[in-house]
């Protein structure tokens, strides 16, 4: 029995908000990156940390207003959150593991 074209626009919707919440995070790590090579003062952090979340707010509302002709949805950003949420539990996960590999391969050139 095929699904019925709303499920399925709910579904793609569901899938483009949580993409949207991992990809918002992963831009975010990338600030955390350029941070720790380029360490700056509070006043450059809250500028950084406000336009980034000024253009996440713009992103959010972009992503409403195409996929959904404008409406907000409470589980469009349920699922935004929640795209965020599983990408920073998977991410500590990797930083630990390349952590582990880091410190086998140190022991071993230094051994």
């Amino acid at each position: 029995m095929p699904m019925s074209e709303g499920i399925i626009f709910e579904l793609q919707f569901f899938f483009s908000s949580f993409l949207l919440g991992v990809m918002m995070t992963i831009a975010y790590d990338g600030i955390r990156i350029f941070r720790r090579i380029f360490p700056h003062g509070g006043v450059i952090v809250a500028i950084e940390d406000l336009a980034y979340w000024l253009t996440c707010g713009v992103c959010i509302f972009r992503m409403l207003y195409v996929k959904n002709s404008g409406a907000i949805r409470g589980f469009a950003i349920a699922a935004v959150v929640l795209g965020m949420l599983v990408y920073l539990q998977l991410s500590k996960i990797i930083k630990k593991a390349v952590k582990k590999l880091h410190s086998w391969v140190k022991r071993g050139i230094i051994d």
